[in-house]
């Protein structure tokens, strides 16, 4: 008995690998009563555009003690979620300047396009807030934002990593 093979086939899903990162400290946001998310914008022409993300990584602190959850996602350009990346104790956070690197991940992943964003949001004070650290440049089609109702853009990217495929 003889079976035929398909070459082109491919089974299971792509290991992720880093697909774009920034380094580089200097700038930050807070989440607080009026921003309720933190974002890095995405829109054609950047690298990213068109690969299936499965995670990304920034690095946090905290001002006060915020004990609610921040919340990891991927929306539209019409604040639509489009994919959950899970959430975070806030309270684990270490105190401002302590910056750490935390990982949302969802290995269901979802195809980036023009006017995503990666964000992190949640509900928290004036004072007792998560904070998102960024550097003092933006790279082209892409950079920070907040949202208080709408979006504010900001000239410099968030300190993260994004993996994908």
């Amino acid at each position: 008995m003889s079976y035929l093979v398909n070459p082109y086939m491919v089974l299971g899903t792509p290991e992720s690998t880093e697909l774009w990162t920034v380094t580089g400290t200097g700038g930050e946001e807070a989440l607080s009563s009026a921003v309720t998310m933190l974002g890095q914008l995405f829109e054609t022409g950047h690298v990213l555009i068109g690969k299936t993300i499965t995670r990304f990584d920034v690095n946090l602190c905290k001002q006060g003690s915020p004990t609610n959850d921040i919340t990891a996602q991927i929306i539209d350009a019409s604040n639509v979620e489009k994919l959950n990346l899970g959430t975070l104790d806030s309270s684990t956070l270490l105190a401002q300047p302590n910056y750490v690197t935390h990982t949302f991940e969802n290995t269901d992943g979802y195809v980036l396009a023009d006017g995503d964003r990666l964000v992190i949001g949640g509900s928290f004070s004036d004072s007792d807030r998560p904070v998102w650290q960024g550097n003092t440049s933006s790279e082209s089609y892409t950079n920070a934002s907040y949202y208080t109702g709408s979006w504010v853009e900001r000239s410099y990217d968030a300190t993260m990593s994004v993996w994908g495929y």
